[in-house]
C-alpha cells in the first residue's frame, strides 16, 4: 500500500518527538531511536553496496528494487539493534540481504545475526561483502524456514530481536510469525514490515495488538513494533517515521507557489498596461 502525502503529513503533524506520550521507555525510545538521524559511517558502505546490487544485470538487480527497504528504514534496524544491546538477531525474509548488514554491524562482536531467505542464489554477493567487512557476526542461510529454524534452536533457545520481512504478504508474514513463537521470550523485541500493506494485514496487526502476549507496540505506518515485557503497560502508540521515500509534497507546493507567482505577474503586466494608456 502506498501512503499518501496527505497521510504521512498527518502523522507527522500529529505523532511525532514523543508529543502526549508519558512513558519514558516510549519517549526515550521514540526520540533517541525512531527519530533520531545521525548517520553512522557504516550507513554509506552499505548504500554503496545498493548501488552496486541495483547495477547488477540479474534478478538480484530487480530484488533489490522492488523488495528492499530504504536507507532510514536500514538505519532505524540499527538503531533499534544498538538501543537494546541485542545478543541474537533473527530475520526471516532477508531477500538480497541489504537489511541483514544493517541488523549485523551495530553489535559485531557481541551480537549473532542470523538472516534466513526461502529462495535461493540471491545472497552471494552479501555473503562477499560479509567476508570483505570480517561480519562473522552474520549468518546467510538459505532453503525453508521450518528447517534452519529446526537447526537453530538446540543453539539458541530466544531471540532478543526477531524482524519479519515478508513485505506485507500475510500468509508468508502469519506463518514466520507462528514459526518464531518459541523463540519469543519477554525482552524480545519484534518489528513487523508492512502492517498497512492491505486489509489482511491491517487486520493481522490488530490481532498482534490484542494478542494476550503483547504489551505494547508501536505503529510506525511502514512498520510495526512489538513488545513482550510484562513490566510494561498494556499499550498501543502510533508514531511518526519518515522511511526515506519521496513524497513528492514540496514539489506540489511549489507548483502552487508558481501559479499564484504568475498570477502576480499577470496583475502586474495588466496593471502596467492600464498606466500606459492613462499616460496617454
Amino acid at each position: 500500500m502506498k501512503f499518501t502525502p496527505q497521510i504521512k503529513l498527518y502523522r507527522k503533524l500529529r505523532y511525532r518527538k514523543g508529543y502526549g506520550v508519558h512513558s519514558p521507555f516510549i519517549y526515550n525510545l521514540i526520540t533517541k531511536v525512531i527519530e533520531e538521524k545521525t548517520p553512522y559511517y557504516v550507513f554509506e558502505d552499505i548504500e554503496n553496496f545498493r548501488k552496486e546490487l541495483l547495477n547488477c544485470e540479474n534478478p538480484i538487480k530487480t530484488l533489490t528494487a522492488q523488495e528492499t527497504q530504504s536507507k532510514n528504514y536500514g538505519a532505524l534496524l540499527f538503531r533499534l539493534v544498538n538501543f537494546f544491546k541485542c545478543r541474537s538477531v533473527l530475520q526471516i525474509g532477508s531477500s538480497t540481504g541489504l537489511m541483514s548488514l544493517y541488523l549485523a554491524l551495530p553489535l559485531r562482536k557481541s551480537c549473532e545475526c542470523y538472516s534466513l531467505e526461502e529462495k535461493t542464489g540471491l545472497l552471494e554477493p552479501t555473503m562477499t561483502f560479509a567476508e570483505k567487512y570480517s561480519l562473522t557476526n552474520l549468518h546467510l542461510m538459505e532453503g525453508a524456514y521450518t528447517d534452519n529454524l529446526l537447526h537453530l534452536k538446540p543453539k539458541i533457545a530466544s531471540f532478543d530481536f526477531i524482524f519479519i520481512n515478508e513485505m506485507g504478504d500475510y500468509e508468508k508474514t502469519r506463518n514466520a510469525l507462528r514459526l518464531s513463537e518459541t523463540f519469543i521470550y519477554p525482552d524480545t523485541v519484534m518489528v513487523i514490515d508492512n502492517i498497512h500493506r492491505n486489509k489482511s494485514m491491517k487486520n493481522l496487526w490488530k490481532g498482534i495488538k490484542n494478542h494476550p502476549d503483547v504489551r505494547l507496540t508501536i505503529d510506525l505506518l511502514s512498520l510495526g513494533l512489538v513488545f513482550f515485557n510484562t513490566k510494561l503497560h498494556k499499550q498501543n502508540y502510533k508514531n511518526y517515521f519518515d522511511d526515506g521515500k519521496k513524497q513528492n509534497l514540496h514539489e506540489k507546493r511549489r507548483r502552487r507557489l508558481n501559479i499564484f507567482s504568475w498570477r502576480k505577474k499577470g496583475i502586474k503586466r495588466q496593471s502596467a498596461h492600464k498606466r500606459i494608456r492613462n499616460d496617454r
